[in-house]
Formats: C-alpha cells, sequence, structure tokens
C-alpha cells in the first residue's frame, strides 16, 4: 500500500516537472499506429520513468482501437502536459513525426515549410477503394507488357506543381467530420472533394521488377522492424489469388505481383 502510494507521488512529482519542459522533438513514428495514437502515448508518458506505460502494450491497444466496427476511444488522460504534431504521417506509414510539447508546439509551423522526401513501395495493375494498400482492391489489370522503360516514360507527367484530389479516405474535415470516417460507415462525402495544388521535385526508380519478364535496379532496404512488420499480420499473403472486394493487405506480398520502389 505504501509502495503504491510513493509510486502515486512519484508519477505526480512528473507531471509538475512535465510542465517547464518546452520543445520540439523528432520521434520515429513505426508503422501501424496513427499519428494521434504516437501522441497520446507521449502526452502520458513523458516525464516519466518506472512507471512509464510500456508502449508495446498501447501498441497493441491502438490496434485494437482501429478494428472494423470499432468506434475509436482512447483512456482519459489526467496529464495536463501539451502536446501537438507538425503533419500527419498515414497509419502504415513510418518516419519522422516532429512533436511539439507546451511552447514548442508553437513552433510547429515553421518546420512545414520545407520539402519532405518519401521511399515508396507500390504494386501495378490494382486500384483500391483507399488508393493504398489499406483499401478494397476495384480492379484488377493485366500488367504482363508493363516495362521499366514505361514507367520512366509515364511518372514525368507526376512532376512539377500537379493538382491532386485526395482520396475519401483522409483526414480532411468537411461537414464537421472526418472524411474517413464517412467512409469507414460506407457513405459519400457530403459535397465534392476539390484538387489541391502539390508540388513534386521529383521521382526516381529505385527498382522495378515484373516477374517473369523484367527484373531492373535496386531495391532499398527497408529497417529491419519495418520489414518485419510488412511481412506478418494481415500482410501474409494466403497464397490464392486475388479477387474484387478482397482487402489488398493480404495480397500485397503476392510474388507474382509487379512491383515498383520509388522515391
Amino acid at each position: 500500500m505504501l509502495r503504491a502510494a510513493a509510486a502515486e507521488v512519484a508519477t505526480k512529482h512528473a507531471r509538475l516537472a512535465t510542465s517547464a519542459l518546452h520543445g520540439v522533438l523528432a520521434v520515429n513514428k513505426p508503422p501501424g499506429i496513427s499519428s494521434a495514437g504516437l501522441l497520446d502515448y507521449l502526452k502520458r508518458n513523458i516525464g516519466l520513468d518506472s512507471s512509464c506505460f510500456p508502449f508495446s502494450e498501447h501498441f497493441a491497444r491502438e490496434q485494437k482501437l482501429r478494428a472494423p466496427g470499432t468506434k475509436l476511444k482512447r483512456p482519459h488522460s489526467m496529464s495536463q502536459l501539451r502536446v501537438g504534431h507538425g503533419g500527419t504521417l498515414d497509419v502504415e506509414a513510418s518516419g519522422v513525426l516532429l512533436i511539439g510539447i507546451n511552447r514548442g508546439c508553437k513552433h510547429l509551423d515553421k518546420f512545414l515549410k520545407g520539402g519532405k522526401t518519401y521511399l515508396a513501395n507500390n504494386c501495378l495493375g490494382v486500384t483500391t477503394d483507399s488508393r493504398d494498400a489499406e483499401g478494397h482492391i476495384l480492379n484488377l489489370s493485366n500488367t504482363k507488357h508493363v516495362t521499366h522503360e514505361m514507367l520512366d516514360g509515364v511518372l514525368p507527367q507526376f512532376v512539377g506543381s500537379i493538382q491532386q484530389t485526395p482520396p475519401v479516405f483522409s483526414a480532411i474535415k468537411m461537414g464537421g467530420k472526418r472524411l474517413y470516417e464517412y467512409a469507414r460507415k460506407g457513405q459519400s462525402a457530403p459535397e465534392e472533394i476539390k484538387a489541391r495544388t502539390v508540388l513534386v521535385d521529383q521521382i526516381t526508380v529505385t527498382h522495378f521488377e515484373n516477374p517473369g519478364h523484367e527484373t531492373s535496379g535496386r531495391r532499398v532496404a527497408l529497417p529491419r522492424g519495418v520489414s518485419e512488420y510488412f511481412a506478418q499480420g494481415r500482410y501474409v499473403w494466403d497464397g490464392g489469388d486475388m479477387r474484387v472486394g478482397e482487402e489488398m493487405m493480404s495480397n500485397v506480398n503476392d510474388p507474382r505481383l509487379a512491383k515498383f520502389q520509388m522515391f
């Protein structure tokens, strides 16, 4: 009982100490957790030591909250720490997420004016409703004729100042809700999603593979933890053929798919 009371007192002292913390952190967000979920973990645990909640347990809880049919509702946090993030990374994306602490939140805008670099692995011949691997397959196309040279001839049209229409599975607010809230309920957006101007400096294909036809370039290896994440769970290929209506996640590792990697 005394030990529990001492732990509570130590936690309160840690909370008071965090009120004096101000700054910006660069945090490497792993795939499988939302930016908001990572922010929630930091808010609860910055300033704590032995009483810090294990990230692995928080990660598992976040995945349960995101299960289909589950209403996203995190436990209330007693922390008075003010935290915010500069920009948002997709749940399945891994990379640097800028976190502001207390007065550091006011400086996050300064870091959003610079450019960003992405490494993406892509599958050819598949269209999904979310425009990424998390969605359901809408259309399948034959890719046996596609070559690296053909890809290099198409990609320049996506370089420069281009118009890009965000997918309905996005965090853009419309009608008081995030667009993905409508999408997850099978509803259409309340109004037309307008295209936005996006500046793309360059696109470089690092590796191209069309099984049985052509392989070129050199694939950039992902960090071990990230690579293992995308080789297990919902990403495990069951050995079957892709079908319209299925989730794309369980098909991305199909070795028969034409794929390319790009910066």
